[in-house]
């Protein structure tokens, strides 16, 4: 079934819960149809859970390197990952950032380069998987959202200054209105008005000191 985005500040006591574990796969199955019944209605890399309502750890994500191809079961449809864990992760690369749920404005944060975790694909099936490139940078995105961080809680108070929004004008390339997405764009960058600054000011959680955290 479609479910609606859940947003900021309407729906911030969901999107800042922190997700409980998927006990058996019978109790994905729903969520992971509603994520994908609703995969169609957005412009996105990935939608989490919670970002529907659900609280429980799972999300689904296509690969970036993918964004071209069909959705109609290919390579370039979305995969469900359910109970995924951080097993390690190395580098770090500072790229840009934006979500569903907090539409229309965009930054950049720091993440790692390359990231390992373990996740169920399937009701029978534990896997490692590593990602590396703007395919990780989704992953961690949509990993912070089962634990009730949001892409402006990486943030420094200095990096305020740089966010903004899109509006017509040259080319450049900049992400569309999706979670965790880059691509070219007919618009340009206009930073945020003083409102949407203090908004997100006082919408944000600041992770504790400068560096990355899991």
């Amino acid at each position: 079934m479609e479910r609606p985005i859940c947003m900021l500040p309407r729906e911030a006591g969901l999107l800042r819960r922190r997700c409980v574990r998927v006990a058996n796969w019978g109790e994905a199955t729903r969520p992971i149809g509603d994520l994908l019944d609703t995969w169609g209605t957005v412009a996105a890399h990935g939608i989490a859970a919670p970002q529907i309502g659900v609280l429980r750890r799972l999300f689904v994500y296509r690969p970036y390197e993918d964004d071209d191809e069909d959705d109609g079961g290919g390579a370039g449809a979305p995969v469900a990952v359910v109970n995924p864990k951080v097993i390690k992760v190395a580098g770090e690369v500072t790229d840009y950032d934006g979500c569903l749920s907090l539409p229309g404005i965009y930054g950049q944060t720091r993440r790692a380069e390359r990231i390992e975790i373990s996740a169920q694909l399937s009701p029978s099936e534990t896997v490692r998987l590593k990602f590396e490139g703007y395919t990780a940078r989704i992953i961690q995105h949509e990993m912070d959202h089962l634990d009730g961080v949001l892409w402006i809680d990486r943030l420094t108070d200095d990096d305020l200054d740089s966010l903004y929004t899109l509006a017509e004008g040259p080319v450049e390339a900049e992400p569309v209105d999706s979670d965790s997405a880059a691509r070219p764009s007919p618009l340009k960058k206009v930073p945020l008005t003083t409102d949407d600054r203090e908004f997100v000011s006082r919408s944000r959680r600041p992770l504790p000191g400068y560096a990355l955290h899991w």
